[in-house]
C-alpha cells in the first residue's frame, strides 16, 4: 500500500496483514487531507472498529497537535445514541490515530446529487437524531464545526449518526472542486470563513445548508468556482429555497433563510429549535399537512426505505 501524501503508513505484520497500533486493517473505507479511514479489528478482543489515521506531516504541526488534543479531550466526554464512541487516542510513531465504534452503513452524501430531493417533513425525521447530538454536544461547550451529509451516517441498523466530531478544528479547508473531505465550503458558516470564534448556531447554519441542498437538489451559494462559492457566502443574503424549488411553503423557506442568516443572533438557537421551526412551518395548527406535496408519517417511512437500499 502506497504512503499517505503525509507520511504514514500501515505496518505488514508476518502474515500480510496492515496494523496500526495493535488493530488489524480490513479495508479502506476513506482518504481525505487528514489521513486515512479504515474498517478495522482488534485481535484479542475481537470488535470491529474505525480507524482514523491521521499523516505525520499535519501531525508535527505544533497548533495541530494542541488544537487536535483539546477537541478530543472534549469528544471524549461525549455519551450519545447518535454519536459513534471513541475508544481510544494513541500514536504509531509520531502520527496519531482515533479509534472509534464502527456502524456499518453508508453516508448522506451518496443520496444526494444530480438534482435529487426529498420530502421536507422526511429530511426534518432523519434528521432528528442529529439535530439532538448536536443540542447534546452545544450544550456540553462542544461544536461539531463540520456538520455536511459526508458527516452524516446512515446505518444499516435503522440510525442516523453524526460523525467528525474532534475533527471540526483541525481539518484544512478542502475547497478543490467537488469538495467531499474535511471542511467542504458548501456548508460553513460564514463567522467561520473569517477566523471568528464559533458557537452552535455555527452548526445550525451548516444543518440548515444540508436540509437546503437535499429538499432543493442543489447545494446554497452553488457557483462555479469555490472561490466565487465562499465569496458568495459572506457578502450575499441567504438564498430563498423557493428560487430553487418553488413547490416549498414560503413558511419554510422563511424558516431556512433565517436558519442561514450571516449574523449568527438572527439563527434559531438550536438545531432542534431549527427542525421544530420547519415542521411547524408545514404543517397547519390542526396537524395537516400544507398544500405542497407532503405527507407526513408515509413520507417518512419511504424516505428511510429509499435511503437505506
Amino acid at each position: 500500500m502506497p504512503p499517505h501524501p503525509n507520511g504514514s503508513r500501515p505496518a505488514e505484520n508476518g502474515n500480510g496483514h496492515r496494523n496500526i497500533g495493535g488493530y488489524r486493517l480490513l479495508r479502506e473505507l476513506d482518504t481525505d487531507s487528514l489521513g486515512s479511514v479504515y474498517e478495522a479489528e482488534h485481535p484479542r478482543l475481537h470488535r470491529r472498529v474505525a480507524l482514523r489515521t491521521i499523516g505525520t506531516g499535519v501531525a508535527r504541526d505544533v497548533s495541530f497537535s494542541r488544537r487536535f488534543l483539546l477537541e478530543l479531550r472534549s469528544y471524549t466526554a461525549l455519551e450519545h445514541e447518535a454519536i459513534p464512541r471513541l475508544y481510544e487516542l494513541a500514536y504509531e510513531g509520531d502520527s496519531p490515530y482515533l479509534v472509534t465504534e464502527f456502524v456499518a452503513g453508508s453516508t448522506f452524501d451518496g443520496m444526494l446529487g444530480d438534482g435529487q430531493r426529498y420530502e421536507p417533513l422526511g429530511i426534518i425525521d432523519l434528521l432528528r437524531p442529529i439535530a439532538s447530538a448536536l443540542d447534546y454536544a452545544h450544550s456540553r461547550a462542544t461544536v461539531h464545526r463540520d456538520v455536511k451529509p459526508a458527516n452524516i451516517l446512515l446505518a444499516e441498523d435503522g440510525r442516523t449518526l453524526l460523525t467528525g466530531f474532534g475533527l471540526g478544528t483541525v481539518a484544512s479547508f478542502n475547497t478543490g472542486p467537488g469538495a467531499s473531505g474535511p471542511v467542504a465550503p458548501d456548508y460553513v458558516a460564514p463567522e467561520r470563513l473569517v477566523g471568528r470564534e464559533v458557537d452552535g448556531r455555527a452548526d445550525v447554519y451548516s444543518l440548515a445548508a444540508v436540509i437546503f441542498e437535499a429538499t432543493t437538489g442543489r447545494r446554497p451559494f452553488s457557483s462555479k468556482s469555490w472561490i466565487e462559492t465562499l465569496s458568495r457566502r459572506l457578502y450575499e443574503p441567504p438564498p430563498n429555497v423557493r428560487e430553487v424549488a418553488a413547490d416549498l411553503s414560503p413558511a419554510f423557506a422563511a424558516v431556512l433563510q433565517l436558519a442561514m442568516d450571516r449574523d449568527p443572533a438572527r439563527r434559531p438557537a438550536t438545531a432542534g429549535e431549527l427542525l421544530d421551526r420547519l415542521e411547524a412551518a408545514i404543517t397547519s395548527p390542526n396537524g395537516k399537512v400544507q398544500p405542497n406535496g407532503v405527507v407526513p408519517k408515509r413520507a417518512r417511512r419511504a424516505l428511510r426505505k429509499l435511503l437505506r437500499r
